[in-house]
């Protein structure tokens, strides 16, 4: 039998099975995979069909897959093949023929004491009329263990084999030992090969040498096993204590030797803990005399131990006393007094004989107790509001009253906007204390109207009950304003908002479930809108919801599959129109979508928390593509607020630079205003490290996002980005007009370079030139382009034919 297998031809047929799911978006097809792919993979692979509710068949199987299997490989039903191999494989059959994922897992069989284990890879496919198969394949070495000699040397408890020594009349007065472990040589502090065919008593002179020598001769020729405890101190003076189990074969006799140290301390733990534990507790035997009581118990009942221990459990209690309900009863202390009490008992071994060990307890204290363990199960421990099993609770209650009455029941679904922001950058501490304050609000605009429950992390509810639906969105939008003003945390000033969604009953539903559900998507739909927004359900949110999943699934195939792309948009001089850079922008082809805009895909990655990963290959990618540009040609990478949040992210951004070779100066990584949105020490930090890389930093869609300006004194940047919504409306409005030049003016006071996004027209252009505006982009001077195309716009625009090229491109654009 050939013992190895190739696993490079595994994973290339791996690899086939995924370039095969991909194309058929499932498990792929039988003749995707087997037909004309399996090449030199063929003789170590074993296809098995797979019955529902029957048994798995080997259809067929290749030599050397035949060979591993010791016997033929087809039409064999695998829960009939031996050494174990039928339970293995069934296994993996039923693991992968019920998934659709490959299944890679180890196959042991055992032959003749010897366990062989080999590596299996199992790959779903299907039949194109619906039947399903797994193909197995040989993914690697097949190992050989010797199952006794493992078990020998890996158990932690000492074993030894002794054999009987006699005199000439045949009885038995040592043993030899002729065969041990190392836990056993370890137990004796000796070495194996010191131990190893010497007598007993001559390596264990300090054994009990009659008692020991009279078990173990008895143990000679008797069925079943002896076991026993000893005590031997070793040579260092430690005392060992041991369980001996002893089974016999002949004059053979089998040991095996269990540390029983720790079970003896934790014996001696056990009295510590009794004797010191705060309830009373006393040990009973079967007659209910007290055998031994602790030391709280003689304070709390008030008798000395030696009178205690005269006594019985009958001499406690009060004259006539029953047990009251729950268990409760009277007990008396010595100087008369009664006391309530609930006892625990549990049957214990104590000094060789039968036991009862009790514990008591104060029933006023552990009445409190249980009230405060019931309040703790319904209410959350931060902001001590109902929690969500306690929420449902009431809001069951507040819909079973609607039959009959006029009037319902609003369910408002609350979300802060922001929130992780604020526990990022100013730490959880922080963000403790604003959901407290956030829940001391949600009570006063709820104090009249309903209750309030926090569901988890920062979301909360509201049960509204109202005559009319326009009150229940009333309370909604006085919440919104509530949560609206400033809060003070840290020693600073932040605000948050709030997007709530509502749903009615009976309007939405009678069933609370279903209604928690209609306010999710409508606080869904709120967040959408753009956050500090109140939505009431409608039918279609539903739909709106199930396209944002399967947008997701889609998104995270492609990211799986390299099917995102990068494109560049030049950034040109106003003064030369010469190309000073470009911008890195994210694209997706969707093959049944077309191109998805990234303001509707950017969103859900954020939220599937996969714009980390997306934002780290982009900016790689980007960085790749740059180093082959001509100097002093730079490129521009957007960073999104959970990047920046990234502590490791100067580590990234550096690691990137050294695995492609760009120039860090000629790296302009942008920001959103929104990052600056708590100015703490963390934000400063983190620009600084990321300036002290060498790199640029610049200030995206400058205008729309935070109300302060103060960050521009706390940390130099590099360049401003005027936003499209202002250079949009320029010589349209006068206001933005007279932004984007105070923008400008701006700029150039503090000596930070301008550039206006998003330039379509000759008119904005002659606007920008005349601020004047140091860089533009847009469609009026090119669109962003594939790599490819960029790099022959790039090509043209070399040396002094740069400006005349470039305004080649405007036209052409312009076209």
């Amino acid at each position: 039998m050939n013992d190895t297998a190739d696993p490079v031809r595994a994973e290339a047929l791996l690899r086939r099975w995924h370039s095969a799911r991909l194309t058929s978006r499932g498990v792929p097809a039988y003749e995707d995979v087997v037909l004309g792919n399996l090449g030199r993979a063929a003789g170590r692979v074993a296809l098995v069909a797979v019955v529902p509710e029957g048994a798995a068949t080997i259809l067929w199987g290749g030599d050397e897959f035949e060979a591993w299997l010791g016997g033929p490989a087809r039409n064999v039903a695998v829960a009939g093949l031996r050494e174990g191999l039928g339970h293995s494989l069934s296994q993996i059959v039923a693991d992968a023929g019920t998934g659709e994922e490959p299944v890679r897992t180890r196959c042991n069989r055992v032959s003749g004491g010897v366990v062989l284990t080999t590596d299996l890879i199992g790959l779903p496919l299907r039949e194109r009329g619906g039947g399903r198969f797994v193909l197995l394949c040989l993914a690697g070495e097949t190992t050989r263990t010797n199952l006794l000699r493992a078990v020998f040397r890996a158990t932690g408890q000492g074993m030894l084999a002794l054999s009987a020594l006699r005199d000439e009349g045949g009885r038995a007065i040592d043993f030899q030992i002729v065969a041990l472990n190392e836990a056993t040589a370890t137990m004796f502090g000796r070495r194996v090969e010191e131990v190893l065919w010497q007598r007993l008593t001559a390596v264990l002179p300090d054994l009990p040498a009659a008692t020991t020598l009279a078990r173990l001769t008895d143990a000679l020729g008797r069925q079943g096993r002896l076991v026993y405890e000893t005590a031997y101190r070793r040579d260092d003076g430690t005392l060992l204590h041991l369980r001996v189990e002893v089974a016999s074969l002949g004059d053979l006799l089998g040991l095996t030797l269990t540390d029983i140290g720790d079970m003896k301390a934790r014996e001696a733990s056990a009295r510590l803990l009794f004797e010191t534990n705060p309830l009373p507790m006393w040990v009973c035997g079967e007659d209910g005399l007290f055998l031994a009581v602790n030391d709280a118990a003689v304070d709390h009942y008030g008798y000395a131990r030696r009178d205690f221990l005269a006594m019985s459990v009958a001499d406690l209690g009060a004259s006539g006393a029953d047990p009251a309900p729950g268990g409760v009863v009277a007990h008396r202390r010595r100087d008369g007094g009664a006391i309530e009490v609930t006892t625990y008992s549990r049957a214990i071994p104590f000094e060789g004989r039968p036991a009862t060990l009790t514990a008591v307890v104060d029933v006023t204290e552990m009445r409190r107790a249980e009230a405060r363990i019931v309040h703790m199960a319904h209410h959350d421990a931060l902001t001590d509001l109902p929690n969500r099993v306690l929420f449902r609770a009431r809001l069951t209650e507040a819909m079973a009253g609607l039959p009959g009455r006029a009037g319902c029941v609003g369910l408002l679904c609350l979300d802060l906007d922001h929130f992780k922001v604020v526990n990022d950058s100013l730490g959880h501490p922080a963000g403790d204390d604003l959901l407290r304050q956030v829940s001391s609000r949600l009570r006063i605009c709820a104090a009249q109207a309903g209750t309030v429950a926090r569901l988890g992390g920062d979301e909360f509810a509201i049960v509204v009950g109202a005559e009319r639906p326009e009150a229940v969105v009333a309370c909604a939008e006085a919440v919104v304003a509530a949560l609206s003003r400033p809060f003070g945390l840290a020693g600073q000033e932040v605000t948050v908002g709030v997007s709530i969604g509502v749903a009615l009953a009976p309007e939405h539903g009678t069933d609370p479930d279903l209604l928690l559900r209609k306010g999710d998507m409508a606080l869904y739909a709120a967040k959408a809108e753009g956050r500090r927004t109140v939505r009431l359900f409608e039918p279609t949110m539903d739909a709106a919801l199930q396209a944002r999943r399967a947008l997701e699934a889609d998104l995270r195939a492609a990211v799986a599959a390299g099917a995102l792309d990068v494109h560049y948009q030049p950034i040109l001089s106003v003064r030369s129109l010469a190309v000073t850079g470009c911008e890195a922008l994210l694209r997706w082809h969707h093959p049944e979508r077309g191109f998805v805009s990234p303001a509707e895909f950017v969103p859900v990655a954020e939220e599937a928390g996969l714009i980390g990963q997306i934002g780290e290959w982009v900016l790689r990618t980007a960085c790749r593509e740059a180093a082959g540009w001509p100097e002093p040609l730079r490129i521009a990478v957007n960073l999104s607020p959970v990047q920046f949040r990234n502590p490791g992210l100067a580590l990234g951004v550096a690691a990137a630079l050294a695995a492609t070779g760009l120039p860090a100066h000629r790296l302009e990584l942008e920001i959103t205003e929104t990052v600056l949105l708590s100015e703490n020490a963390a934000n400063i930090a983190m620009l600084h490290a990321l300036r002290d890389l060498g790199v640029r930093i610049a200030i995206d869609d400058f205008g729309t996002g935070y109300s302060s300006l103060s960050y521009l004194r706390a940390f130099p940047f590099d360049k401003i980005k005027i936003d499209r919504s202002f250079t949009r409306a320029l010589g349209l409005d006068g206001h933005s007009t007279a932004i984007v030049r105070a923008v400008i003016e701006l700029g150039a006071s503090l000596g930070i370079t301008t550039v206006a996004e998003g330039v379509e027209t000759q008119e904005q252009f002659l606007h920008l030139r005349a601020g004047p505006c140091d860089e533009v982009q847009g469609f009026l001077f090119g669109r962003p382009v594939p790599a490819a195309e960029l790099r022959r716009l790039l090509a043209t625009c070399a040396g002094s034919a740069a400006a005349s090229a470039a305004g080649s491109a405007t036209g052409s654009a312009a076209a």
